[in-house]
């Protein structure tokens, strides 16, 4: 069983688009010394044509690129993804971009493709770089973006944009051009995780808007707390008022009665000081 037959069978697998090949630059040779550009000796590897679907066949489709002989664009050319049928991607009468992929001069055929040669190769594609990339493919866990290189790059979904998104689709669309910036290669694995998100400003958080009355009051209170208010004394408890008063009642009751008199309210103030200051140590 084939890779994409696999792939096709388990529905949860991750689809990859397939590797493309790297045709191999033109050579002066490729062309006819004479100068005639309507003959097959004129065609160069890599070179872009454009022609008409003249027939198509369960393989290919044969295209009418205005020369003597028509260029067939094999069922495998046609598009990056699997094709069933033919008439799937293109139909008799279609005006279609193809590419040259290799001239048999000898024989008079010429090999075509639909699938736009590359121009970077993995191996050269550096972590870090910018790269402008079209949108091929959306999938549940990303974007598929070309890269112009023989694999298409990966956004995963949370490297399109800084909110949240539940598919690429409320971002992205198929055939939109995107800047991207390239986060890994692996090139064992010939894959490029490439990140949108990397290249976009940060959102702006806003800070609402404080209230004119709220703002009034915050700097009134400000204001006074900043108002200088100096030490004041310390409220005397209603027992110390007392204790005064007992004081001064008795110092006014000293000078008026005799010494025995005297005698006998001083030791009625010893016993009621020593009961105040046992009441006093014991509220500590």
């Amino acid at each position: 069983m084939s890779d994409q037959e696999l792939i096709m069978d388990d529905p949860t697998a991750e689809v990859e688009a397939p590797a493309q090949e790297v045709l191999p630059e033109a050579s002066a040779a490729d062309a006819d010394e004479s100068g005639d550009v309507g003959t097959i000796f004129n065609l160069q590897s890599r070179q872009q044509l454009s022609g008409k679907v003249k027939n198509i066949t369960p393989f290919g489709a044969f295209i009418d690129l205005g020369l003597p002989q028509d260029g067939l664009v094999h069922i495998s050319e046609l598009s990056r993804k699997k094709v069933d049928k033919v008439e799937d991607v293109v139909n008799v009468g279609d005006e279609v971009d193809v590419w040259v992929k290799k001239v048999d001069r000898k024989r008079g055929r010429i090999s075509l493709t639909m699938i736009k040669p590359v121009t970077r190769r993995i191996k050269d594609v550096e972590e870090d770089e910018e790269l402008e990339g079209v949108v091929t493919r959306l999938e549940s866990y990303g974007a598929f973006v070309d890269i112009d290189s023989e694999r298409d790059g990966l956004v995963h979904i949370s490297q399109i944009t800084h909110g949240f998104i539940n598919h690429p689709q409320e971002a992205l669309e198929v055939g939109q051009t995107v800047q991207v910036k390239v986060l890994k290669v692996n090139r064992k694995k010939r894959q490029v995780d490439l990140s949108i998100k990397a290249l976009l400003p940060p959102p702006v958080v806003e800070t609402p808007a404080e209230e004119p009355a709220a703002r009034s009051r915050r700097e009134q209170q400000r204001a006074e707390e900043e108002v200088y208010v100096p030490d004041e004394e310390p409220v005397p408890t209603a027992m110390a008022i007392a204790f005064a008063n007992l004081q001064n009642q008795d110092a006014g009751d000293d000078k008026d009665k005799s010494p025995a008199v005297t005698k006998e309210s001083l030791k009625k103030k010893q016993e009621q000081e020593s009961l105040i200051a046992r009441t006093l140590a014991a509220n500590k």
